[in-house]
């Protein structure tokens, strides 16, 4: 099948599906609407990049995206694609439905329609357009569903739901961690771990404050803040004026290789983004077998039993998130172990990428047969 996979970022999570959809067997093209060179990482084998004539920059408003309009259509006509996946919803997806290509086939990326679609009347016009011209919807989360079903018909057959989840030995509590020159942990220190982007949407303040109250009552506690981003001033700032340094690791952004070392070297998970779909990191960690605080909300709630597998707090609230990094500090052994079990055969049982992802190629396949898919081609 050829397939244009359009979207307005090259993370590794795009990274992700395009190798995995290449190595069945599909004819690929990537087009990221934001850039006008490849990504910094390889392109799979099998996979083709299409450089635009034009850009968009990421986040803009959906009118901004229908700039792009021309762009995506002069490069279906060359390609002549059997189907178009495109996402976010308000970016990529509008404009694929704007271009009036079918099968298309749009992606939610979780907070395009948990956090974003109800921003003001252009992003609900914008979602409404994009999810009325899908011929197939994709999603990782039941949040996320109901949320586009609030503006489209989506008939169940079209819809393929799962997570984006963890390759199955990729994540686990055996393996190296770190040297511990970089660690620097005193004996009975309890790290926490934090692998989400220092912007403000991922809530990196509130991590910040929730962890200099907890500090303030457990003088064990650590912080492995990994990743960077542009609140880096105002994250080196706050743990300078807090008298942080030796309490909060800042390794910065490290390679996916490395990560599980990372995770082993932590005690618990934690996460203040106010709006998620199933984040990949927290299934990580999940398969790292540790505990996890993360914000108290529809598709967190999908994963995390407070008390059984880990904890929620109130989106925005330093004081909840300090008082849950205390009680996870404070758990047994015994406990620790329960909970490293549960959360294992959680992702083991739910999370396994290579068993889920079936689901999408189905979909492309019912997309296709469609008489919409076969009136495009």
């Amino acid at each position: 099948m050829r397939v244009l996979y359009f979207s307005d970022n090259s993370s590794v999570h795009n990274r992700r599906f395009l190798e995995k959809l290449a190595s069945f067997g599909h004819e690929m093209w990537f087009l990221d609407a934001t850039r006008d060179a490849p990504p910094e990482w390889p392109l799979p084998a099998g996979v083709r990049w299409v450089r635009p004539d034009r850009t968009i920059p990421r986040g803009a408003e959906p009118s901004a995206f229908e700039d792009f309009l021309p762009t995506l259509r002069s490069i279906v006509t060359a390609l002549t694609p059997d189907l178009v996946h495109s996402g976010p919803i308000q970016s990529c997806a509008y404009v694929a439905a704007l271009a009036g290509f079918h099968p298309l086939l749009v992606m939610s990326w979780g907070s395009d329609l948990l956090l974003h679609a109800n921003r003001n009347e252009e992003w609900r016009h914008a979602t409404e357009i994009a999810l009325q011209a899908a011929d197939g919807f994709v999603c990782d989360c039941d949040a996320a569903r109901a949320a586009a079903l609030r503006f489209a018909p989506l008939p169940e057959s079209r819809i393929a739901q799962f997570p984006w989840g963890v390759k199955r030995g990729s994540f686990s509590p055996i393996g190296p961690v770190p040297p511990a020159d970089q660690l620097a942990l005193p004996v009975g220190a309890v790290p926490f771990i934090c692998t989400r982007a220092w912007e403000p949407f991922y809530g990196v303040d509130v991590l910040l404050s929730a962890f200099h109250l907890a500090y303030s009552r457990n003088n064990l506690l650590r912080l492995i803040l990994l990743g960077s981003g542009s609140a880096a001033g105002y994250v080196h700032d706050f743990i300078a004026g807090h008298h942080l340094q030796e309490v909060v690791l800042t390794p910065g952004a490290v390679p996916e290789s490395e990560l599980a070392a990372w995770f082993r070297a932590a005690t618990a998970y934690v996460s203040c983004v106010e709006s998620d779909g199933t984040s990949v990191s927290l299934l990580e960690a999940m398969a790292t077998g540790l505990p996890v605080i993360v914000t108290d909300n529809a598709s967190n709630r999908e994963w995390v039993t407070p008390g059984e597998n880990g904890w929620l707090a109130a989106a925005g609230s330093a004081e909840e998130f300090a008082e849950k990094l205390l009680l996870t500090a404070a758990l047994t052994a015994e406990e620790r172990k329960a909970i490293s079990f549960r959360n294992r055969q959680v992702v083991e049982r739910r999370a396994d990428w290579d068993a889920n992802f079936p689901r999408l190629l189905h979909l492309y396949e019912s997309v296709v047969g469609s008489p919409a898919g076969r009136q495009a081609g």
